[in-house]
């Protein structure tokens, strides 16, 4: 019987704090009047200054619960039920990630016959290569997500074995004489090569539809992306580390003092050359990118080390007062780093560079996201819970965030028009009318959850009963 996890208020807390942020700040930038949001009034240089530390407090947050509760169901037999999760959360978040930018109208042009034309000139290797690695993806995918243990355990076993490393060895246990006499697994491989030729067809038909510019805004990098490489990696970190959390907090902490180093030597370089996919995660230079891996990776890193550093703190007596203290010392150091650093900046180049590349910025934006951890620290000894309603949508953020977007870019604006703005007393409105929005969204993914899923929702209203409640 695995230990349930223990709640740790204070992060939902900063999780709450991160949506009321992300809600407000797109809703505010989105409709309020140019003349206003672009203006230096103290109130709106004050929206400015927080609104900038949205993005690296949602991140880092995500970072820290996500390794939390993972190194938290570790299980004797080195299986962990976060793994399947997680898998799950990032195929979702990079599939969101892309449906968001992608321009929708395109999808009516397939069946037209310049789509049928498109589809034509494709070439076979073409073809057969994306057949090929969506199969892959898919096949990975339900391995890591099946629900028998052996699908999921047996490939991180296989992959992250100490000698993983040896070519042969590797190969060997890879492809054995065995691999395809599982029953199992052949379901796994034939659905996915079945599921991979149906998805290719409409893929290759856009793919070659959409122009250049269309491509560079459906294939930009936003904050879903990055926090799925981010989760990815504290996988991959997890898997290789095998239970020794000195190993996953060292490589974890190297990952974040590279993105760290690597942000000012990126941030100008042109790697318009590069594959159109692979150069928005690189840089802004060109590719419309909002958010690049450097420098936006490093507070995913950031959460995962205070994730584990949480973990072996969780037990200790007076918990929340000891870490409140610890997050503000933590959190004041930082910001000290981030002004010496910027003071050395000035001296040793005649001109800071704090607002562009400078890595004193991030220090700045980690002290920050700290202290405000701690206040909330402190504000968990208390008030011990949330209201029901503030709880369920803190744990259903990555919805709320897809869902706000959606409301604001694919239906309110085409309605009203991208250039209609509005005066203050109305956007207050508007963000009360969104808050409301996504507390109606929150009650129906609980109602869809405590039916089991879309599916099953569905089938009990046409009258048809899942097998859970025959058996009831």
């Amino acid at each position: 019987m695995i230990e349930k996890p223990k709640r740790i208020l204070f992060l939902d807390f900063m999780r709450v704090l991160a949506l009321f942020m992300m809600i407000q700040g797109h809703t505010t930038y989105d409709f309020l009047d140019l003349a206003i949001r672009d203006g230096k009034s103290p109130g709106i240089n004050l929206w400015t200054s927080l609104r900038g530390y949205t993005a690296p407090f949602f991140m880092l947050v995500s970072g820290t619960v996500f390794t939390f509760l993972m190194l938290s169901q570790e299980r004797p037999d080195g299986s962990n039920p976060r793994i399947k999760a997680g898998a799950k959360r990032i195929v979702t978040l990079l599939f969101w990630g892309y449906l968001l930018n992608f321009p929708l109208y395109v999808i009516g042009k397939i069946f037209t016959k310049e789509g049928l034309d498109q589809f034509l000139s494709v070439g076979v290797g073409q073809t057969f290569l994306t057949i090929f690695a969506i199969a892959a993806a898919l096949y990975l995918f339900n391995s890591l997500t099946s629900e028998k243990e052996d699908a999921q355990q047996g490939l991180m076993k296989k992959l992250f074995k100490q000698d993983a490393l040896n070519h042969l060895k590797f190969r060997e246990r890879l492809f054995n004489k065995d691999f395809f006499t599982n029953e199992d697994r052949k379901k796994r491989l034939f659905s996915s090569f079945f599921y991979a030729v149906i998805i290719s067809i409409p893929f290759l038909i856009i793919s070659n539809l959409l122009t250049i510019e269309e491509k560079q805004r459906s294939l930009r990098v936003d904050v879903l992306h990055i926090i799925a490489i981010g989760l990815l990696t504290i996988m991959i970190i997890y898997s290789i580390a095998k239970h020794r959390r000195w190993i996953f907090g060292a490589l974890s902490f190297i990952l974040m003092i590279s993105i760290i180093i690597l942000f000012p030597l990126l941030h100008n370089v042109d790697y318009s050359h590069l594959p159109i996919f692979v150069a928005p995660y690189l840089n802004d230079f060109g590719t419309k990118s909002m958010f690049p891996l450097t420098p936006w990776l490093a507070y995913i890193f950031a959460g995962a080390l205070l994730g584990l550093w949480l973990s072996s703190e969780v037990k200790k007596p007076k918990f929340d007062l000891r870490i409140g203290f610890k997050l503000a010392a933590i959190g004041i150091g930082f910001l000290l780093i981030s002004r010496i650093g910027n003071a050395f900046e000035i001296y040793l180049y005649g001109k800071s560079y704090f607002w562009h590349d400078s890595p004193n910025l991030i220090y700045h934006r980690f002290g920050i996201v700290m202290c405000v951890g701690s206040v909330m620290a402190f504000l968990s000894l208390y008030f011990k819970d949330m209201p029901t309603f503030v709880k369920q949508m803190s744990r259903n953020t990555l919805w709320l965030y897809v869902g706000h977007l959606i409301i604001i870019y694919q239906i309110v604006k085409p309605i009203i028009g991208y250039q209609t703005r509005f005066s203050v007393p109305i956007v207050l409105v508007f963000i009360v009318g969104m808050f409301i929005l996504m507390y109606l969204q929150t009650q129906v993914i609980i109602y869809v959850q405590k039916k089991g899923g879309y599916v099953s929702m569905f089938k009990s209203w046409f009258g048809k009963s899942s097998p859970k409640s025959v058996e009831k």
